[in-house]
This record gives C-alpha cells, structure tokens and sequence, in this order.
C-alpha cells in the first residue's frame, strides 16, 4: 500500500512540476552529413526530459542509416530504443543510392536489428496510441512524413507538434537575405508539398535559424578529449564526414522545442514550389510557424554541455 502510494505521489509531483517526459520520435537521414549524429546525441542526453518512442529513418538507403543509429544506441546502452525503416529510395537517383562515408562506422554491425514494423505503420501507430503527446521530429527530407499521409491523411494531425528541419524563408545557406531551395525540401518535392499542406502544427526550423550554427575546431577538440562513449562516436564519425566546420542544422529543432527562450518565431502561409522553394504568402492565413533567430552562442554552449556532462554506456 505504502508503494503504491509513493508511486501516486510521485507521479502528482512530476505532473505538478511539468517533469513527465516528453515523448518523441526522431525522424532522419543519419550518414549524409553530420548533423543527424549530432541530433540523435542531444536526443540521447536529455532523456530526462524526453521520452524517445523510436527512431525512424529515410531517404536513399535506409537500412544502412539504421545501422548507424543501431550501433551508437548499443555502445550507449540504450538498446530499448527501436529503430524503423522508412521506405528505401535509393533507386530514385544515383545521389540516393550513395553509400556515405559515415556508413563505414557500422558497416558489420549486427548486435541489434530494426524492428519489422515500417516507419510509416511505426508513426501511425503512436500517433494513435498516444494522440496530442508525440513531438515528431523531423530532420530529413519529409518521404516518411508524405507517406504517412498518403496511408492516413489524419494522423499527422494527432501529432502535439513537429519540428522540422526544413526550408528557406528569408535567409539562404550562406546567410544572406534570399532564400534557396533547402535540401530535405529539393529532394522530395512531392513530399514536402504534402507536408507543409497536411494541416499539422508544424514548426520549421529552416536555414533562418540553422545556418550560423557552426561547430568550430576548440569544441570539436573538447569532445575529442572528452573520450567517452558517445563523444568518441561523434569524433569517428565526423572523421568519416571528411569536412571542416559542421553546421549543425539539425539539432536546431530539437533546440527549438527544448529551448524555446533562445528562439524567436514567426506564424506565416508558406508553400513550396515546383523547383523546392518554400514561399511565404504574406496576405494568406498562416499554416506554419517558422523560426526567424537565435541565440545561436547560447545554443551551442548548451549542447556542449549535454555532450560533455553524461556517461552514457553500456
């Protein structure tokens, strides 16, 4: 009696102090550039606020992006995470089909395996399961998002929101005041009109907010000499990378939800066009909330923080 008592009580004063955890899924493309490992590890270090549901992958060779995500949640001991495949579109063109550098890190590895459920019927499902809980999100081009759709046009409206790293709206990849057609939309057009038209609370973290985040050489230093678990996987992959100064777009939406002081943001029409522009209707009805700054020194000086302070091991 006594116990579940305790249990009661400790579950009021979680819910009283707003420390239930956040549940979420981590849609990606995990081997291209070096960004998604860098997102997945700010995932991996703020469990105590977030409940991570899955991780799902896409765009080109999705098996080979799972393993990478596989390997880092074994040598982290976070095996309980389950990893679903979106649909492989390697096919599609020869960019696709690129078996990247960062694959080579979990080539052979096999200790674990991605469940069987797809990552369209794995979105769905705790959609359902957990309907107005589930924080999708979404740093790839949006090929799981648009097929989710296709499958039930509702269920991503059962989503509390998602973030997603994707488009252009004032600001380019070199930070200057025009804008160009961002990667996870170019890609997938088809996809990404479904997406910013599927009427979810959708905030875009686009190269408004994403392109001034760099990783310069006196962090990547530090998380070199850190030598533990999680950072040595960083490094190595970085290393596989074979690039200088990363922009880490992607763990920009994750900041956006779980820093949101450091952000300011714009509700406006956007629509993406035939050649992966996202355009901002100004005198339409907003269908999206977009990021226009950030506290980019802040930002970065808390997710150092996140990769310096953990231990996660096996």
């Amino acid at each position: 009696m006594k116990l579940k008592l305790t249990i009661v009580l400790t579950l009021m004063s979680m819910m009283l102090f707003g420390q239930t955890r956040q549940k979420v899924i981590f849609d990606c493309d995990l081997g291209d550039d070096i960004d998604d490992a860098f997102a997945l590890a700010m995932l991996l270090t703020n469990q105590d606020k977030l409940d991570i549901l899955g991780i799902t992958t896409c765009y080109g060779r999705t098996d080979d992006r799972a393993k990478v995500a596989l390997k880092l949640l074994y040598e982290t001991g976070q095996d309980k995470i389950p990893v679903a495949l979106g649909r492989n579109t390697s096919k599609i063109d020869e960019r696709a089909n690129w078996y990247a550098e960062q694959f080579y890190w979990a080539k052979d590895f096999n200790k674990l395996k991605p469940i069987q459920q797809s990552a369209t019927d794995f979105i769905i499902e705790n959609l359902k399961k957990y309907p107005n809980e589930v924080i999708i999100i979404s740093v790839g081009p949006v090929t799981n998002m648009a097929d989710v759709i296709d499958k039930d046009p509702k269920a991503l409206k059962l989503a509390k929101k998602i973030y997603a790293m994707f488009g252009s709206f004032y600001i380019g990849y070199n930070t200057y005041p025009s804008i160009d057609a961002e990667w996870n939309v170019k890609v997938d057009i088809p996809a990404a009109k479904k997406f910013v038209n599927s009427g979810a609370n959708i905030v875009y973290a686009g190269l408004d907010v994403t392109a001034m985040v760099k990783l310069e050489k006196t962090k990547r230093d530090l998380l070199l000499m850190r030598q533990s678990v999680l950072t040595n996987a960083l490094s190595g992959l970085y290393v596989l990378w074979g690039n200088e100064t990363p922009t880490l777009f992607d763990p920009v939406a994750i900041g956006m939800m779980l820093y949101p002081e450091l952000f300011k943001t714009k509700k406006v029409n956007i629509a993406v066009d035939n050649e992966g522009f996202t355009r901002i209707n100004e005198n339409q009805v907003p269908n999206a909330e977009v990021g226009v700054s950030i506290d980019s020194n802040e930002f970065i000086n808390r997710i150092m923080k996140s990769f310096l302070y953990q231990n996660l091991e096996r």
